[in-house]
């Protein structure tokens, strides 16, 4: 590790309370940072290990999308934790709130959560989360691997460029990779080891969503739907009143949702 070149040392916890960040391990250039935080959770790495990359060459999104990223300019990091099973859905919810929480103290603009992975500021998305889960000798963990635009300028990405937003383009101006880092290892880390658990997290989560109250159309497998959002239940999974009034109870996975226009 080149220190020189890694904006991002020194920011491990100094909080013998706090879970996220008491290490940090930084790449140039990593494959993906998923792989490299679940080959140290399979190999029985306490929870709160960050994993960050300036560059990914095999970056990916839900449902192996590639992730966009030039390198050096945005955030692509992953997270070990180590939760109670009953937790694991919500850690998507977890990374997803942190982040509109950062957002927040870093532009004007509302931020809002499109179900179920996706953080958006003026109707573009700036954020996305991968969570995927497994078992070591330690017990079950989750890898929560985290992208925020901070510097993108999306126009230079066609397939992107009407869908996607950065800080950058927020605010005009470049912004504080390591500034934008802190801040949401922190907002995280209140929000793992919260007093009474995660028990708010589905609450506040679900209250920024954009998707509830609106006619959308979902695509799993071999089967679709397309009705009204109506809300989310206590793991986050998306409720979905048909046209039929049968209510579907959505699990993220593979489903693939598409807002329907007013």
């Amino acid at each position: 590790m080149n220190d020189r070149t890694n904006e991002f040392h020194g920011l491990e916890s100094v909080d013998g309370r706090a879970v996220i960040g008491r290490r940090i391990v930084w790449h140039e250039t990593t494959a993906s940072t998923n792989d490299d935080a679940r080959r140290s959770a399979d190999a029985d790495e306490p929870e709160g290990l960050v994993v960050i990359a300036d560059g990914q060459t095999a970056g990916r999104g839900r449902m192996s999308r590639s992730w966009i990223s030039p390198p050096g300019l945005d955030l692509l990091f992953s997270v070990v934790l180590r939760p109670e099973p009953v937790d694991l859905p919500k850690m998507p919810l977890l990374a997803g709130l942190a982040v509109a929480r950062t957002l927040d103290a870093f532009t004007s603009e509302h931020v809002t959560l499109k179900w179920p992975n996706d953080v958006r500021v003026t109707d573009r998305k700036i954020s996305g989360t991968l969570a995927e889960s497994g078992r070591s000798a330690a017990g079950h963990y989750a890898v929560v691997g985290t992208g925020v635009n901070v510097n993108l300028d999306a126009t230079a990405h066609p397939e992107i460029a009407e869908i996607a937003t950065s800080l950058r383009t927020l605010n005009g101006k470049s912004g504080s990779r390591r500034e934008v880092m802190r801040r949401l290892l922190a907002e995280m880390d209140q929000l793992y080891t919260a007093p009474g658990g995660m028990s708010a997290l589905v609450s506040e989560w679900s209250g920024r969503l954009e998707t509830i109250g609106r006619e959308v159309e979902v695509n799993w497998g071999v089967g679709s739907a397309r009705g009204v959002a109506e809300g989310v239940d206590d793991d986050g999974r998306l409720l979905l009143r048909d046209h039929d009034g049968q209510l579907h109870t959505l699990d993220a996975g593979e489903v693939t949702l598409q807002t329907i226009p007013r």
